[in-house]
């Protein structure tokens, strides 16, 4: 054979070991030329196919086994114009339908899995258990669509590198050096999305219409619903929200993101193992315009096991972040104030403290000059006990003040005896509704406060006190700080 014939065929050899080696390698069983070939080639690709080559990949490892295979094809993420119009496959798990899939974690994997890179070519290897392949950590079988294939098995960590593995052939005892995508150690679990909830709303903020909370923290469900413009408890009973507390809720059912993901398709022993047989707290509720309910089941160290409606799926949550839904009671939902209108509102109060009755009557006049089309603006002034003519701008408003400030300490359910020591009766402009406020003595400067006949929690004597403290100071006509 002539030298330059011969040399062409050494030249082909070598392309071919290069750009496929262990491709080449598996199909040939030519060990020893694709070691000598690649040994001082910094970066050995091993095989060389496509993404869209891809029919299948299957592992196998300590903790279980799963598929990927491809579904639809997208439009690539490129900026170069030579890509536009081509499209790439995403993956999916077999076995895992009706789960959210994590596609970037499919797409890592499989890339990563078919189109491994070697670091170096240890050769040939007489004893593959120094190297952990004799009971490796994962098979790995890629198919194409040309009915080739690339099978091969991931063994220990590299001695010199903790962060790169040994692999070789499945048919082969040609060890290489690879880095691996860290999915090809986990089981299928791993390729379930860990994003539970994301609602959003192209107009802007949530627009949540319904709320009910549930399970053993709630021993009476607590129901949000739309009064007027915003929401209030409407169950077991009546109450406006605590401002911070509905907008903690709101956000937290938005957007919830599991640490790791539990278990996959439990059944029945699984779930109540969960402890969803007898949940920490379920949420159902309604958010621009869709239904979505949310379950809250055991406790496990600082993390609580968690499941969305409809998808066979068990999360694994940080407790603090299902704490504004879970983790609350009825009283730290509700609003502290018990009673609240706007001064503007009220055409006359009666505070009655003890057998002292107050009588003051606001009135009020349309002031021409800062009064418009669109809105009226009023003077007001305000009379005690007949008829004196007290202070409105500044001793009755912080008067006012101190009367709507009063703020429930704790909540009780117990209904109080004997006479109120105070009561306050508040009548309006615009309604001929009017609300009644009465404190009883309940404990050691405790007093239970009572709204139109409905126990609302206890207060201190303090704020009591500076309530009979300014209704005698607004009616002698001294200044109420």
């Amino acid at each position: 054979m002539r030298n330059s014939i011969r040399n062409l065929i050494i030249v082909a050899v070598c392309a071919v070991v290069l750009g496929g080696a262990f491709l080449a390698l598996k199909l040939t069983g030519n060990d020893k030329a694709a070691s000598s070939a690649v040994s001082s080639t910094a970066s050995i690709e091993l095989v060389s196919k496509k993404s869209e080559d891809v029919v299948s990949m299957n592992v196998v490892n300590q903790k279980g086994s799963y598929t990927l295979v491809p579904v639809q094809t997208r439009a690539k993420s490129s900026s170069s114009s030579a890509n536009s119009g081509e499209s790439e496959p995403t993956y999916t798990v077999e076995g895992l339908g009706g789960c959210p899939i994590n596609t970037s974690a499919t797409e890592s994997v499989v890339k990563n899995g078919f189109g491994l890179v070697a670091s170096r070519n240890l050769g040939a290897i007489s004893d593959l258990s120094e190297y952990g392949l004799s009971s490796p950590q994962a098979t790995v079988k890629v198919r194409f669509k040309d009915n080739s294939s690339f099978d091969y098995k991931i063994g220990k960590t590299s001695a010199t590198d903790s962060t790169a593995y040994y692999m070789c052939g499945l048919n082969s005892n040609n060890v290489y050096i690879v880095s691996i995508d860290q999915g090809l150690l986990e089981d299928l679990s791993y390729f379930v999305s860990k994003e539970i909830l994301a609602i959003t709303n192209s107009s802007g903020d949530n627009n949540f219409t319904k709320i009910v909370l549930s399970g053993s923290n709630y021993p009476k469900p607590v129901t949000f619903s739309v009064f007027q413009t915003n929401l209030k408890i409407s169950a077991p009973t009546s109450y406006e929200a605590d401002s911070t507390a509905l907008s903690s809720l709101e956000s937290a059912l938005g957007s919830l993101t599991a640490d790791s993901v539990a278990a996959v398709s439990p059944d029945a022993a699984a779930l109540k193992r969960y402890g969803f047989d007898h949940p920490t707290a379920v949420a159902a509720f309604t958010v621009n315009g869709a239904n979505y309910t949310i379950t809250a089941g055991a406790k496990d160290g600082n993390d609580y096991d968690v499941m969305l409606g409809g998808v066979s799926v068990v999360y694994r949550v940080p407790s603090s972040s299902i704490q504004p839904w879970a983790l609350q009671s009825l009283f730290s939902l509700r609003s502290k104030t018990i009673l609240s209108p706007g001064i503007e509102m009220v055409s006359a109060l009666t505070v009655t403290v003890g057998s002292a009755k107050n009588e003051l009557e606001i009135g009020r006049t349309k002031d021409e000059k800062k009064s418009t089309e669109d809105k009226v603006y009023y003077n007001y002034k305000v009379t005690g006990n007949d008829g004196k003519a007290l202070d409105y701008s500044t001793n009755y408003k912080n008067f006012f003040q101190k009367l709507t400030g009063i703020n429930l300490l704790e909540d009780t359910e117990q209904k109080p005896s004997g006479s109120p020591v105070l009561t306050v009766n508040y009548r309006y402009f615009n309604t001929a509704k009017s609300d009644t406020v009465a404190f009883y003595k309940s404990g050691d400067r405790r007093y239970t406060a009572v709204l139109n006949g409905q126990v609302y929690g206890i207060v201190t004597q303090d704020d009591l006190d500076t309530v009979t403290g300014g209704i005698a100071a607004l009616e002698s006509g001294k200044a109420v700080s």
